[in-house]
Order: C-alpha cells, then structure tokens, then sequence
C-alpha cells in the first residue's frame, strides 16, 4: 500500500533548553489521494446491527426519531449489505436476525412496528446486536454495531468500565461500535465511552434530521476510509516529557490516543506538549509510531518517527516566527482540555465558576474563529439549557480530538465561514453545534435519507 505521511510542524522551529514554558508540536497522519484505479471499488460491504431503544422513556419523539432514522439507513443500503435489528427495554428481542438488504420496505415495517415499553438493559441490546453479527465477522466486511438510546443503563450490567471493556474486546474481534443519544436524559460519559472503546463514531441529536446526518457523515467515512482504528503514541526523548494534548486524565499523562479513521485525502492530527529538560538532545526530542488496520482488517505501523528540533538561545527564540496555522491547532486542542475541566465543573452545578471559564477561554490570543465560535455557543448554551450545555461539550471536545482534517492545512485557517465547510466531504465539516444538523432536510419519502452508505 501507498503509506501514509508524518508530518510534524512545531509552533517555532526551534526550542530552549529547561524553559518553564512548553514547546508544542502539531502532528498529522497524511493519508494519499484516492487513486484512480480504486475511484470505481465500492466500500467493503456492511454488516450493521441496529441497536434501538425502546424503553418508556422513548415514548414519543425519541421513539419516531429513532425509527425514522433507522428505516432511512436500512434504505440506503446495498443490496450486499446486511442488516440486523435488536429492539431492547429490560428485555432483548432481536426484531430481525442478519439479512441480507433487499426487501427494505419488509424491513422497514418491522422497524416501525417497534414500540416504547419497560426499563433499559442497554449493554444486553447492544451485546446481542454483536452476538448477532459474531458468527459472520470476516475481513471483506465491515461490522458495526449502532446503538441508539435515550435513557441511563439501569437493568442488566450497568458499570461504564466494564461496559468499555467488553466494547473493546468486540472491537478487537472486528465488530466495531458507534453510539447515538437522543434527546436530555442519555448518558454521555457511557455513550461517548462505548463508542471510544468501539472504535467508532459518538452522535447525539433530537431529531431524525439531526440524526440523518450524524449518519451520513459515518458512512461517508466508512465509503472512504484509508486506514481505520488509527492510534498514536508518543514517548519522550532523554530528559523530556512528552504528553498528546487535549485530555485530562485521573491517572497519568495522555501519552496515545485513538485517532479513529483515516479517509483518502485526509489526516488525523495530535498536538504533542514537550517539556524539554537540561539534558535533553534536540535531534531526540520524542519519538511517534502509529498504528492502525488497513481496509483488509491488515495491521500496519509506522513510526517510530522523531521530533527533532534546533535549540536556540532566548535572544533568538524570542523572534522566532510562530506558523499561525500549527497556532490554531495547538489552541483547539488547549480548548478540548479546558473544556472538559469546565464541563466537569458543570456537572457539580458550579455554573458560575463554568462560566467564568469560559470567559477567560474567550481571552485566548491563539483561538481559532471556529474555536472562538464554538466557545460562545458553549457558553451561552448554558445559560438556556445546562444539561445540554454538558452534553455539546462532551460531543465537542471529542470532535475537536478525533474528526478528520484536509489534507491540507486549510482546516487550521484562523477564520471560520460555514459556507465554506458545507463545499467540504461531509466528515471533514466543523460544526459549531455538535448535536444539531447543519440544514434540516425536507420529508425523505420512500428512497432517500439512507443514501450516504452508497457513496
């Protein structure tokens, strides 16, 4: 295969030995161009398992969003697609095993004949929309189960660690896992966790149109993905700390991350943090690998690839020039970070303290127009609707880590014009709302709204 290419940008193009302030360095996994001759290959075919709630809490818009969404999907299918559909409350019933996508208007009456009832063992759905697609896995096909709630997991295994672990073991296997929440009560931490563990795509939304499009845009990447289940690490050189940036965790530095999948004529980017000690050596600074599976289910690596950087002294880094395009990137990653401390204080009910936060954040110098945006719309979201509020900014942060970039560094321009994003593939558009569709679409009709998967 035609690999894909490292770069690696720093803020400045020099760094200073034992200084109190981080260096930052952007890094982007550059995949090809298409090539001609794979233009006219379809998509490996799908093997989905529609994973629906049915819950009492879904009674009403949440069921019909739900239901919608997933006839359009079922009716946007190949013909050697397959699909199953699990319908969970505290009870499982598998609506329809695996079948192969011909008779989508059978299908379709079947999806809608499901109704809101009982409690919600969401990990027994899910488990069994991945026992249904288990004994079919192979190489040449892509499964995926789609899990689709409202609710907080309250029957059956509810403990969200242990829940990620049983994602990434079916991950492992070959079955990947995306998630969609609908409406206010859904669980982010777990369904954003799931579809982290899963290798998959997080979305949220209130309507079909919102979920419409949550969907388009995943199998608009499945159609042209490169290489999936990308991951990258970092390691310091001698005397360097070395962290990817955008995440706070408990325990420890973030030093890999799971970048997701990697379109033809994209990338994927990390922001690595170097805090450079007396001892370090400028031409070992930290080392990158990355790995990820091909389109054939192939693992391949690449790496280790190594930042090096000239040192200089403080007369000359001070004039330095900084690339304002590597600026922008380091300052949505710092926003990512930030966010998720503001959300955490969101989630105590200190809303005061959240939005002055957000205050300080909007003093950033290095903040790209679409960040700038993204953090206005936080905050005043907060002020009208906190629960959502808290849930944009899971979905957002996440996004901001994990969406693909153009290949070039356009992604990264200090302004922000959201008619230009919509001339963009659809998986490479910023959203300021992460939960809201771009522009509703009119009534699908019998053979719309499914019509990504055939791209």
């Amino acid at each position: 295969m035609n690999p894909p290419k490292i770069e690696i940008l720093p803020l400045k193009k020099g760094f200073l030995r034992a200084a109190a302030d981080a260096t930052h360095v952007l890094v982007r996994l550059v995949a090809p161009a298409k090539p001609a001759d794979v233009t006219e290959t379809p998509r490996s075919p799908l093997d989905l398992a529609l994973v629906i709630d049915r819950s009492s809490s879904m009674s009403g818009l949440p069921i019909a969003a739900a239901l919608e969404s997933a006839v359009r999907i079922v009716r946007g299918l190949r013909d050697d697609d397959r699909v199953t559909i699990v319908a969970f409350d505290d009870h499982i019933e598998v609506v329809q095993s695996l079948i192969a996508v011909t008779d989508r208007e059978a299908l379709a009456l079947r999806i809608n004949a499901i109704d809101a009832r009982g409690s919600t063992n969401l990990f027994g759905g899910w488990e069994e929309g991945v026992k249904q697609l288990a004994p079919f896995t192979r190489k040449d096909r892509i499964a995926r189960v789609i899990l689709l709630s409202d609710g907080q997991a309250n029957q059956g295994l509810v403990n969200e660690q242990e829940i990620f672990a049983h994602v990434t073991k079916a991950a492992g296997a070959g079955i990947t896992t995306s998630t969609v929440g609908l409406g206010h009560g859904f669980n982010e931490s777990l369904m954003t966790g799931m579809a982290n563990a899963g290798e998959g795509v997080a979305n949220f939304g209130q309507t079909a149109d919102d979920l419409d499009e949550a969907f388009e845009e995943q199998f608009a990447i499945i159609s042209n993905s490169f290489l999936r289940q990308v991951k990258v690490s970092v390691q310091g050189g001698s005397d360097v700390q070395a962290r990817l940036v955008g995440e706070i965790l408990e325990e420890g530095i973030a030093r890999s991350r799971k970048l997701g999948t990697l379109p033809w004529n994209a990338s994927l980017v990390a922001v690595v943090e170097l805090k450079i000690g007396a001892g370090a050596k400028g031409d070992q600074l930290a080392a990158l690998n990355f790995e990820a599976l091909t389109k054939d289910g192939e693992t391949v690596k690449f790496g280790p690839e190594l930042i090096a950087l000239p040192e200089t002294d403080l007369a000359v880094f001070s004039v330095l020039p900084v690339d304002p395009s590597v600026a922008a990137a380091v300052g949505e990653a710092i926003v990512s970070e930030k966010i998720e401390f503001i959300e955490a204080l969101a989630r105590q009910g200190k809303l005061v303290e959240a939005k002055k936060e957000f205050e300080e954040l909007l003093k950033r110098s290095d903040l790209s127009d679409w960040a700038k945006q993204k953090v206005e719309y936080l905050k005043q979201l907060l002020d009208e609707d906190a629960i959502m509020a808290i849930k944009e900014m899971r979905y957002g942060r996440t996004r901001m880590l994990r969406q693909s970039k153009a290949a070039m560094m356009r992604d990264f321009d200090t302004q922000f014009c959201a008619a230009s994003e919509d001339m963009k593939e659809i998986y490479l558009q910023k959203k300021v709302a992460s939960g809201v569709a771009r522009k509703p679409k009119p009534p699908q009709g019998g053979t719309a709204g499914g019509q990504a998967p055939q791209a």
